[in-house]
């Protein structure tokens, strides 16, 4: 957020309307003087004063914040910085510009690019799924079995003239029944593929679940003060198209009870005052709050950019390195069926748990976040019992890191989502060829 943005629109809006500086610091509730900063740019604006100064010059909060043109700032600022774009002169300087003269264009280009990394990303996953889906491994194993089988069969019933009745009765069953088999594992190959053909290609309940999060932002606004939480969460189930296996309809069930249940731990408003007066810090959050740093992060997961917090996502890996749980946050983008890229400070952090840890990273198209890590022991406690850690990360774009405790000078570390997805060819720390393409 910009305020000297902020601050100059207030002014000039509040000037088109014909009301003086008294007046409008009366109508929000502040000292003349104080506006007079705000407009100044000497001080900054945020969360409910926000809104109450939207509310007066009767336009929306992104109106004076300007979020639709630093979203698409930054989309077309990646793109700029996409290696298939190296040396056609597309320059992250020159973005302002074409916003400024040419924004129909310029929303056109960032929507062809959404486009194009949607059907890539769509590729990558299908690719990957193909490549390691046991069902997959299993069928063809299967199906294998099956023509063996019959051809074994049918090669004995034409070699052998001289088989007994009964024998040969005995091979005409197994060609029969082999046929059948292959049929059926046919049938249940092509149903897999019908389904991974879809638009949304959301393969498995965890998709499901995914996807209804993505199209609420991660946040239920029917949840937050909820009287009677299993009445709204099955409204939600009801009319979200993205949830369309039982399986996903209960794990989200579960997910969205979590929900209801941070949101009365942690009301939004008080929250989000807290949050930012504490300037995100998960450790103090989760000390105010007297509850865990997972909560705390999936609760600022669900606020996204709510009275001036930053726009946060929310990641779970266990010890094997497997996304148990996400909440994304837009431009970062993780492999589905494979692991993440192991620079990420998700997992340096199982071998100190307990500290927070923070890293300042660029992604391969140039986009930076600030990932904040923590692993903690689950299980139960006792001598002889395992001990297992899970980590839970929240990542947040760095232009909105620097109102948190998290702001970093440090040089971001040049990180990538998965080997098989990353352009980073000289990477030392590649495990897996990038995928061809």
């Amino acid at each position: 957020m910009v305020d000297s943005v902020i601050g100059t629109r207030i002014s000039e809006m509040r000037r088109r309307m014909g009301v003086t500086q008294a007046e409008m610091a009366r109508r929000i509730g502040i000292s003349p003087s104080y506006l007079n900063l705000i407009e100044r740019n000497k001080r900054r604006i945020a969360g409910t004063l926000l809104r109450r100064t939207a509310e007066e010059l009767d336009v929306r909060v992104d109106d004076l914040d300007g979020a639709p043109e630093r979203r698409l700032a930054e989309a077309l600022t990646e793109i700029a910085h996409l290696p298939t774009l190296d040396g056609l002169g597309a320059r992250a300087e020159t973005v302002p510009e074409l916003i400024a003269r040419f924004p129909g264009w310029a929303r056109a280009t960032a929507t062809l690019a959404r486009s194009q990394q949607s059907a890539q990303e769509t590729a990558r996953a299908l690719s990957d799924r193909l490549t390691h889906d046991p069902f997959l491994g299993e069928t063809v194993h299967r199906m294998l079995t099956h023509v063996a089988a019959i051809r074994s069969a049918g090669e004995i019933l034409t070699e052998f003239s001289d088989l007994e009745a009964s024998q040969r009765a005995e091979f005409h069953r197994i060609v029969r029944d082999g046929s059948e088999r292959l049929t059926e594992t046919g049938e249940a190959l092509a149903a897999y593929f019908d389904r991974t053909d879809e638009t949304e290609a959301r393969l498995t309940p965890l998709d499901e679940i995914e996807a209804l999060y993505e199209a609420q932002g991660n946040h239920f606004a029917a949840l937050e003060a909820a009287e009677d939480v299993d009445s709204a969460i099955n409204g939600i189930l009801a009319a979200a198209p993205e949830i369309e296996t039982d399986a996903a309809r209960h794990r989200a069930a579960d997910r969205l009870r979590d929900y209801a249940k941070n949101a009365r731990a942690m009301p939004a408003d008080r929250f989000a005052a807290d949050a930012a007066r504490l300037r995100c810090d998960i450790d103090l959050l989760a000390e105010e709050y007297r509850t865990g740093v997972d909560a705390v992060c999936r609760r600022l997961a669900t606020l996204p950019g709510a009275s001036g917090l930053p726009r946060c996502g929310y990641f779970q890996a266990n010890a094997s390195g497997t996304i148990i749980e996400m909440l994304g946050v837009e431009g970062l983008s993780l492999p589905r069926y494979a692991a993440t890229c192991p620079l990420w400070v998700l997992f340096r952090a199982q071998q100190m748990p307990g500290q927070t840890m923070c890293q300042p990273v660029e992604m391969p198209t140039g986009a930076g976040f600030v990932f904040v890590a923590r692993a903690r022991l689950v299980g139960p406690p006792g001598f002889g019992q395992a001990r297992h850690y899970v980590t839970d990360m929240l990542a947040m774009p760095a232009a909105d890191a620097g109102a948190t405790v998290y702001a970093s000078r440090q040089t971001p570390e040049p990180v990538g989502p998965a080997c098989r997805i990353c352009p980073r060819t000289e990477c030392l720390h590649r495990v897996a060829d990038p995928l061809a393409g």
